[in-house]
């Protein structure tokens, strides 16, 4: 969890055209219906940066084409791309079109697409929204509805975006989360968004801890009209699954996702781990080529995966997998296998 900080893309490229023109909404929706069973991909971090700051490129920044053309052709099609609310959006939570944040998204979007690559838009605000915590806080949870609205109606005919309502919930309980929620989704689809929703739940949204607390129980209450989401869980392999150090605990690799897993297959429901990592340790590396290996086999449940992490700001950060100037990092061999 982080604390911190062909054929195909013709299609996604002429879909594209008119939705991300200027911003503007569109009058016709269509159905994200490209989009694979089964895709993988990194994280690319950067645009969540200081989020106290405004100077885009300087203080944060967005992904490049140059990462969409590295990882694609490793078979790393999927770009989640954490973002703020209050970048992306104004104030009252309407796009801001003209915008230098909103115009980098949708440039990287547009970019993909040419690609045959698909981006999920994540919030990456731990539950929160400017007024407070989403389903606690009733100015924050209509500030989330809104937000997630305005999304929708600009980007309903861009069929190679995935909407993640938020990136790691974990003040509220899961029922105050779910209501929030709920609310979104249904905000999204009355907007005309048909395009996969990846849900997380509370408590961080550890696949580790799933059934051990309210998140099985009340998460399945999840109501999507359009009937197209997937449940967002994270995963790192330290004791404790926290994403703060490069040891691991022996065996989490093929055992930490097996509690989540057979709970969304006994409901017929979809996941999909929007963050997990390791380090080049050979331990690391033995626990991580376990836990892809894991989802690989049980494909009947997990939609793909998102590596955290990819982007250019990162230096020598333990998980890395952007290139440096010797070549491909050493986890890049273990994600291409299962990609």
């Amino acid at each position: 969890m982080c604390k911190t900080r062909s054929n195909t893309a013709t299609v996604l490229t002429l879909a594209l055209a008119a939705s991300l023109s200027g911003g503007a909404a569109q009058a016709a929706s269509s159905p994200a219906a490209s989009l694979p069973a089964w895709i993988t991909g990194v994280n690319l971090s950067g645009a969540e940066y200081n989020s106290a700051s405004t100077r885009i490129y300087f203080d944060y920044t967005y992904p490049t084409k140059s990462e969409i053309d590295y990882y694609t052709k490793k078979g790393l099609k999927l770009f989640r791309v954490p973002v703020l609310s209050s970048r992306i959006l104004s104030t009252s939570m309407t796009t801001n079109g003209g915008g230098p944040d909103w115009k980098a998204l949708t440039g990287f979007i547009a970019q993909a697409a040419t690609a045959g690559a698909w981006v999920a838009i994540d919030l990456h605000q731990y539950g929160t929204m400017p007024s407070g915590l989403v389903g606690r806080n009733a100015a924050a949870t209509t500030e989330f509805v809104a937000a997630w609205s305005e999304l929708a109606k600009r980007l309903k005919t861009t069929p190679n975006v995935v909407f993640g309502l938020m990136n790691e919930p974990n003040q509220q309980s899961a029922s105050e989360w779910l209501s929030g929620v709920n609310a979104a989704v249904a905000a999204i689809r009355k907007a005309g968004a048909t395009q996969l929703i990846l849900v997380p739940g509370s408590y961080w949204s550890g696949a580790h801890n799933w059934t051990t607390t309210d998140n099985a129980a009340v998460m399945a209450g999840v109501k999507d009209p359009g009937n197209n989401f997937a449940y967002e869980v994270h995963q790192y392999l330290d004791q404790y699954s926290s994403e703060t150090t490069a040891a691991v605990a022996k065996g989490n690799g093929k055992t930490s996702l097996v509690a989540f897993t057979n709970w969304a297959r006994s409901r017929h429901v979809k996941g999909f781990l929007g963050e997990f990592g390791f380090a080049t340790t050979a331990d690391a590396m033995a626990e991580g080529s376990d836990l892809v290996a894991y989802m690989a086999a049980n494909r009947d449940v997990w939609r793909g995966w998102t590596y955290w992490a990819g982007g250019p700001w990162w230096g020598n950060y333990m998980f890395s997998v952007e290139p440096s100037s010797a070549g491909d990092k050493p986890q890049i061999s273990v994600l291409t296998k299962y990609k």
